[in-house]
């Protein structure tokens, strides 16, 4: 063999080297190749066992590196050897000789001498730089289990005659474990000493004042709340039933009441930031409720940002139809996640419209031909769906964060799932085919059936655009149509200048009425039909003259007065506020995707502050978290760059462009990720390159959404309701929170969306080439 082919065969088997290391150094290096390498020819063998041997052999050769060195450059000694070398290749020196079992051996002086591993140890350090510059801490979107170190501040006082002579004291902590006693001075009294303090009447805990012996543990000093703490715990024969019912009463009362201030201000701050999250997410709530064997839309939550973000109505009609409902909910209750196509294709006989999720098109084999179809119109929309479950004590921490009686509240205990929205008709409506396609005739399982579900909405007070109270009522009344005739209606709510009724459906009405409703003292009184749905019958009026709008106003004043507990519950702005806040306490715990929250800072990267992720997303892909650690690199990070930078985040900061897609191939022959560009991905011949190498199970597709929404304001909805519990605590606390509300800039939202992308690939749908394609877009 000549020495040419020797050296390819060292090459070739330069980790198979590597590895047996080793197995030499402990004299079992036969052992070692017949473990790695049995089915490797003879003389292959034989070559790599005598690179082995020769790598291994000690040496007293100097080693030198500074003719390829990064300055300055050092002289020492290493077990007696002179040594010239840089801080790298001094690294290098350390780690190869803990490979050779530290020895000084001819394959470390080889590897120190080799700029070619000099320069790759380089790019690794490079690397690492660049992925810890994107690694930023996570949270969960779940809420954070303290255990046992769960403490409550209660509202009441407790007091002994043995301690701050029968003072009532303030409780700042309260648990199963003991409780914390707060005191202007220090207490005169010695650790281990057993005080017998009384409870109040507690409803939950005790029903009549309790005498509960404590043992101190500890005296100290808190100097946030300027006061002296004592620490007692329960002594050993404390009745088991009581510490029973303690557990019990902390865990009823910890959504109610402050928790001890350490604990309550991670919770405010976790609270705070799912808001801020929840409030600039381009997700739409729509809550579900079960129906026979399957679910139905019930109601939605509208926000700043998913209004803006999406064609909110359309978005909500997309998914109405019953039908095709039933089939989604089949898909998303397998896959918790869907896509959702929805628009008009004309035919030779009609325009029809259609709703289909990818899934079913990709089964029919017509995905292409009717996303091309689709896409052809303006009225098409193509809807990302994401599903999770809402347990029931999801449902008991939103009732009693909000003090809201479930009984008055049916719909809302009803609530099983939570389906997230989003409309991503972008990365569908510019897409064309690259190759021919067969138009199968339309199967009327996709047409619509005109049988609709109805799907309430809620929004935040400042998007409501009914500002005055209105009260939920069932009353007669008549609406006058002609000189002695009239049409029979039913008053189902009233405020000061309008009313909403209801009448026989297709009824005909002109633009002014006169309405009467003997019981509420209205008489022949004129309203302007604001709004009239002749299907269902449901008239929206307001008062035609302004000037009568006081003599009304009066009248439903007086009857509210005299009626206050029945109208108080029939309140609709009551109402409102209350589902709002209860199905926004629900979707913060279930966001559909990664979020990643943004603060002002000089430095691009460290504005990235917080990470939110759900325990079983999988929006990382291809990458994974460490611990708590989410590495971000893959998405955000310039590639082929020495130091860490990000021309995406850039560009989304300054907000010259909002979405990106961040594409990679995974190899499956050696799990290799490659990085796409976006535009290459979308609109080249790379794609059919990807696809040639999809149809062939050699790689795995994964494209992930990236879109940036700067932040609507400093407060959210519950800001107030967040740190009311602080407040009550820590005042100076309470104002550092509040102002950090401003510091928020952007909220980054990163989103899987692999499972479409993959199939349109594989279909032969490609993008039309833009004619003006964005500069700022990173390569």
């Amino acid at each position: 063999m000549s020495a040419g082919e020797e050296q390819a065969i060292i090459k070739q088997y330069q980790p198979l080297i590597r590895a047996l290391i080793p197995y030499e150094q402990q004299n079992r290096l036969l052992e070692g190749i017949n473990k790695f390498s049995k089915r490797l020819p003879s003389a292959v063998r034989k070559v790599v066992k005598e690179e082995v041997v020769r790598l291994t052999s000690l040496t007293d050769a100097p080693a030198d590196n500074s003719a390829f060195a990064h300055f300055p450059v050092m002289k020492f000694k290493h077990f007696g050897i002179q040594m010239r070398l840089d801080k790298v290749g001094a690294k290098i020196l350390k780690n190869e000789t803990s490979l050779y079992q530290d020895r000084y051996t001819v394959g470390v002086f080889e590897s120190v001498m080799n700029s070619d591993f000099y320069q790759n140890q380089i790019k690794k350090d490079q690397f690492k730089k660049i992925v810890d510059a994107f690694n930023i801490e996570s949270q969960s979107f779940t809420d954070i289990d303290f255990g046992d170190d769960i403490a409550i501040r209660p509202n009441f006082t407790v007091s002994s005659p043995e301690f701050e002579k029968g003072r009532h004291c303030s409780v700042s902590a309260f648990s199963h474990l003991g409780m914390v006693v707060e005191t202007k001075r220090p207490p005169n009294v010695t650790t281990g000493d057993t005080i017998t303090f009384t409870l109040p009447e507690v409803a939950g805990l005790t029903k009549e004042p309790t005498d509960i012996a404590f043992n101190l543990q500890a005296v100290k000093y808190n100097k946030h709340l300027g006061k002296y703490e004592s620490f007692f715990v329960f002594p050993d024969d404390i009745e088991p039933e009581f510490l029973t019912n303690l557990r019990r009463y902390v865990e009823v009362t910890a959504y109610r009441q402050p928790l001890q201030r350490d604990l309550e201000i991670e919770r405010a701050m976790q609270e705070l930031e799912r808001d801020r999250i929840l409030e600039n997410s381009p997700w739409l709530p729509i809550y579900l409720s079960a129906h026979k064997k399957s679910l139905k839309p019930t109601i939605a939550l509208f926000t700043k940002a998913n209004v803006e973000h999406n064609k909110a109505e359309k978005l909500l009609s997309s998914l109405q139809d019953k039908p095709f409902f039933d089939a989604l909910a089949k898909e998303l209750l397998k896959y918790n996640e869907a896509f959702v196509f929805h628009g008009t294709i004309k035919t030779k006989n009609a325009t029809v419209k259609i709703t289909a999720t990818h899934r079913q098109l990709v089964e029919m084999g017509q995905l292409n031909a009717l996303v091309y179809l689709l896409a052809k119109n303006d009225d098409f929309i193509c809807s990302h769906c994401r599903l999770d479950v809402v347990t029931r004590t999801d449902k008991q921490k939103a009732f009693a964060i909000h003090d809201i009686a479930s009984k008055e509240f049916e719909q809302l205990s009803n609530i099983s799932h939570v389906l997230y929205c989003k409309d991503v008709s972008g990365y569908i409506s510019n897409l064309t085919l690259s190759a021919k396609c067969s138009f199968k005739p339309l199967s009327s399982s996709l047409k619509a059936s005109g049988d609709n579900w109805h799907i309430d909405y809620v929004m935040e007070e400042d998007l409501d655009r009914r500002n005055e109270t209105r009260y939920v009522i069932d009353k007669a009344a008549s609406i006058k149509i002609g000189l002695l005739s009239s049409l029979e209606a039913r008053v189902a709510d009233l405020s000061a200048s309008g009313m909403r009724l209801i009448v026989a459906p297709n009824s005909e009405l002109q633009k002014e009425i006169r309405v009467s409703v003997p019981d509420l003292k209205i008489k022949n009184e004129k309203y302007k039909v604001v709004h009239f749905e002749p299907a269902t019958g449901v008239i929206r009026l307001c008062l035609a003259e302004v000037g009568r709008k006081t003599k009304v106003s009066a009248n439903v004043d007086n009857i509210v007065e005299e009626n206050t507990a029945y109208f108080k519950v029939r309140d609709i702005a009551r109402i409102q506020r209350l589902t709002h806040r209860f199905i926004w306490e629900l979707a913060v715990r279930h966001m559909p995707s990664l979020a990643v929250l943004c603060v002002m800072n000089r430095f691009t990267l460290d504005r990235l502050k917080t990470v939110y992720q759900s325990d079983n997303s999988d929006d990382l892909f291809p990458f994974s978290r460490t611990q708590n650690i989410i590495p971000l690199h893959g998405f955000f990070a310039d590639k082929g760059q020495a130091k860490p930078k990000s021309l995406i985040l850039e560009a989304m900061f300054k907000e010259s462009i909002q979405q990106h897609l961040v594409v990679h191939c995974v190899r499956k022959s050696d799990n290799r990720l490659v990085f796409i560009r976006e535009r290459d991905f979308l609109y080249s011949k790379l794609r059919t390159q990807i696809k040639e190498q999809l149809d062939e199970g050699k790689i795995q597709l994964s494209s992930t959404d990236v879109t940036a929404i700067r932040c609507h304001g400093a407060i959210t909805p519950l800001t107030k309701k967040r740190l009311a519990q602080l407040s009550k605590l820590d005042k100076a606390m309470y104002d550092k929170l509040e102002t950090m509300q401003a510091g928020y800039t952007h909220c980054i939202f990163i989103t899987n969306m692999s499972a479409l992308h993959h199939d349109l690939v594989i279909d032969n749908l490609i993008a039309k080439r833009e004619s003006k394609e964005p500069d700022s877009v990173p390569d």
